[in-house]
């Protein structure tokens, strides 16, 4: 039965798309589930960070399940419906992609919309759209510019090729290719890593980045100003600043 499938790991959520007969392609409940559990994530603090995969080593997802989208052709660009699979942007937690297969279609959104992306090597990236007669939306045009340079979104975009994750890593998409088999292993270290930081800070440095791809590098100093005098004055900051001192690991609430 498809479905996501949920789970916790101490302070870091889990979730797997798991739908591996049509190689974690989206239904449209997968999809809502999916938007759920996201906003559930965001709004419990003690989630510091989200870690997304797919069932199985085939595939991260294949994206909408084309037989759907058929029979339901205005869903493929409705906004509100695949809300979803770029909400991991939206979010103050950090959000980790553990691609352990192919990441296409609405699995590249999904992937392209969480702020890290660790793989397993033989997983791959693409947007098919250019291929299928759809305009590659949720980020593919929006988003994937500022992660890497124009030429290679344009390539990735209008090729409508297969990326392999070592060739993602070259142009900076991929932050870590792990050992076969180990990028779930990879990714929760990564990820405990995070959660072991401050959650204000983590949220203010996505959120200084937004700033600064959406508005520029002034826009972003100002918001450094702004921001860092708010919180150098935090329990985080006292905090942390102890802990350092003592030597110790620090405890932020």
């Amino acid at each position: 039965m498809p479905a996501i499938h949920s789970r916790r790991d101490g302070s870091i959520l889990i979730l797997t798309i798991d739908n591996e007969a049509k190689r974690n392609a989206f239904t449209h409940g997968m999809t809502a589930r999916l938007g759920e559990l996201l906003d559930v994530a965001e709004a419990d603090r003690s989630v510091r960070c989200v870690v997304v995969t797919g069932a199985g080593d085939r595939a991260f997802s294949s994206g909408h399940d084309l037989n759907e989208l058929l029979t339901h052709r205005d869903h493929a660009a409705d906004e509100k419906l695949n809300e979803p699979f770029f909400k991991p942007q939206r979010m103050t937690t950090p959000t980790i992609a553990v691609v352990n297969g192919a990441a296409h279609a609405g699995g590249f959104i999904l992937a392209l919309s969480c702020d890290m992306r660790i793989c397993e090597p033989h997983a791959d990236f693409a947007a098919p759209g250019a291929k299928i007669g759809l305009l590659p939306i949720g980020g593919q045009i929006s988003r994937l510019p500022s992660l890497v340079p124009l030429g290679v979104a344009y390539d990735i975009l209008a090729t409508a090729r297969r990326v392999p994750a070592s060739e993602a890593a070259q142009f900076g998409f991929v932050n870590r290719i792990a050992e076969p088999g180990c990028a779930m292993e990879l990714g929760l270290e990564v990820a405990r890593a995070l959660a072991a930081n401050s959650s204000a800070v983590l949220a203010g440095i996505k959120t200084g980045l937004g700033i600064f791809m959406r508005d520029g590098e002034d826009a972003a100093r100002r918001f450094e100003s702004s921001e860092g005098r708010l919180l150098q004055s935090s329990a985080d900051a006292d905090e942390g600043m102890n802990a350092f001192l003592e030597k110790r690991p620090p405890r932020f609430q």
